[in-house]
């Protein structure tokens, strides 16, 4: 698969944290596929298929989380993606950087590994 396919796909399923829409989940990712989120907050964990995505992806909506994506790098066989998330909840602040690691099945994702700059943050901000 070309970087360019790996990145649209990526991009593609980022969309969903600010329209959640599981058509577009089917559409760029494996059935089974798993997407973990460090720390103890309302969305961390291993979230799985459409149905944990589309929980998660909502929760992150609904929070009102600006994802700006700032660049993408490539290994071998993924594709990563440096994003800015910000958010203002209740006084609740967040703006951290985030790594999303994506990994690949065929020509699909089948795993979303986030990395934050900071934990405790998350935790607070999403509780």
């Amino acid at each position: 698969m070309t970087t360019e396919k790996r990145q649209e796909l990526g991009q593609t399923f980022l969309s969903v944290l600010s329209r959640p829409n599981a058509d577009v989940i089917r559409k760029v990712a494996v059935d089974d596929f798993v997407w973990s989120f460090p720390g103890s907050s309302s969305i961390s964990g291993e979230a799985r298929g459409v149905e944990g995505v589309m929980k998660r992806a909502q929760t992150i909506a609904s929070f009102g989380v600006k994802v700006e994506i700032l660049h993408a790098v490539f290994g071998f066989s993924g594709v990563s993606f440096l994003l800015h998330n910000t958010g203002n909840r209740d006084g609740r602040l967040l703006d951290e950087q985030v790594v999303a690691v994506f990994s690949f099945r065929g020509d699909k994702l089948a795993r979303l590994d986030t990395y934050l700059s900071d934990v405790a943050m998350a935790e607070l901000f999403f509780g």
